[in-house]
């Protein structure tokens, strides 16, 4: 059985539709807008037209990267696809991508349907099959689009969250570099912090689920809608991320100062960086691409490595930790050295070349 496994390539594609600080500000106010900026370090996000889902930006993704590095298709095995907005709940969205990336019918595919630690588990999940000789070679992709199940008149969730897609290629390796731990975590008492009430069975859609209320913040939604309660989800990230990372560095011997680079879900720089001031990590081992791009939930992780190789701080032998967390409440972490070998790169085709700059870090950051 080989040891371990290891990335291969990512790539990640968001939609040209845009919402940018200006857009934000005529909705809701210069003086919310900018408060929300300030914070969060996002000037923009990307936003699917009515008629583009989450699937499409992965599939996108994927192409890409099969076109720029020649890996070939019948090499794939294993198909994870995680999104909390699929095309359809049955069946599974990952069995239509197998036919439109025209993998071969002995692939193994199915949907996880998580949200912001998404990509951390569904991770694990292919280096959990890869290890155990399931699959040689396994296809991750992740993708949501939010701003299709948020109220475009909530003020809370709005100015941050953007719509991606992902693709990672990870394959099974003997020796040294590769993925070397995984630590994943759940707390359902938290369900209601990050939810789409009407989105299943559970609670069916009426004309009444579908008013729009103003809360006590003056954000508006209706029960049709995606909910996020900002300062219930600050505050386990506070509670809940310093510990996770700290565990898992030490359960392999490590100190949090041994970590060469730290990739956070980009929830926002005020999340990421009180997270790390309280592990006492510097800011050059961080690593933001949110500015122009938003929360996009599962994806964030994926996109930011993918930004950090492009960037020129990812370099190999260097160790890596992942860290994910949000809806379910959920959390998960990785550790993994990077391949001396076999990487093949991380791809983009999208043109970043009109955005606007990157704000400068928040005051009093680590």
């Amino acid at each position: 059985m080989p040891r371990t496994s290891q990335i291969v390539s990512l790539a990640y594609r968001v939609p040209d539709g845009k919402l940018t600080h200006a857009d934000i500000q005529q909705r809701f106010g210069a003086e919310v807008a900018d408060k929300i900026a300030v914070s969060s370090g996002i000037l923009e996000r990307r936003v699917v037209s009515p008629d583009q889902c989450a699937s499409d930006l992965a599939v996108a993704a994927a192409e890409d990267l099969f076109a720029d590095t020649g890996i070939a298709r019948d090499s794939i095995d294993l198909l994870v696809y995680a999104t909390q907005t699929p095309d359809y709940l049955l069946p599974t969205t990952a069995c239509i991508m197998q036919r439109r990336l025209g993998l071969r019918t002995s692939v193994a595919a199915f949907d996880v349907n998580l949200g912001c630690s998404q990509y951390v588990y569904s991770l694990a999940i292919a280096h959990s099959m890869l290890v155990a000789g399931l699959a040689r070679r396994a296809l991750v992709m992740t993708g949501d689009t939010v701003s299709r199940i948020i109220n475009p008149a909530d003020r809370a969730v709005v100015p941050l969250f953007g719509d991606a897609g992902t693709a990672t290629v990870l394959e099974a390796k003997e020796g040294a570099g590769g993925f070397r731990d995984f630590l994943l975590g759940t707390d359902g008492s938290g369900a209601d912090a990050l939810i789409w009430p009407t989105s299943g069975l559970r609670e069916p859609r009426t004309p009444e689920s579908a008013l729009a209320v103003a809360d006590s913040t003056g954000a508006i939604r209706r029960r049709d809608d995606m909910f996020m309660e900002g300062a219930k989800v600050f505050l386990f990230t506070l509670k809940t991320v310093p510990e996770l990372v700290k565990n898992l560095v030490q359960r392999n011997g490590l100190e949090v100062a041994d970590v060469d680079l730290f990739v956070f879900h980009q929830a926002s720089e005020l999340i990421v960086m009180s997270a790390a001031k309280r592990l006492g990590i510097p800011h050059e081992k961080l690593h933001f691409k949110l500015h122009d791009v938003g929360n996009s939930g599962g994806s964030t992780v994926a996109i930011a490595l993918a930004d950090a190789w492009m960037s020129g701080k990812v370099r190999p032998g260097i160790r890596v930790v992942l860290v994910a967390f949000g809806v379910g409440l959920s959390w998960g972490a990785s550790l993994l050295e990077w391949p001396t070998e076999g990487f093949l790169g991380a791809h983009c085709h999208v043109d970043f070349s009109a955005s606007p700059e990157k704000p400068r870090a928040q005051e009093g950051s680590p």
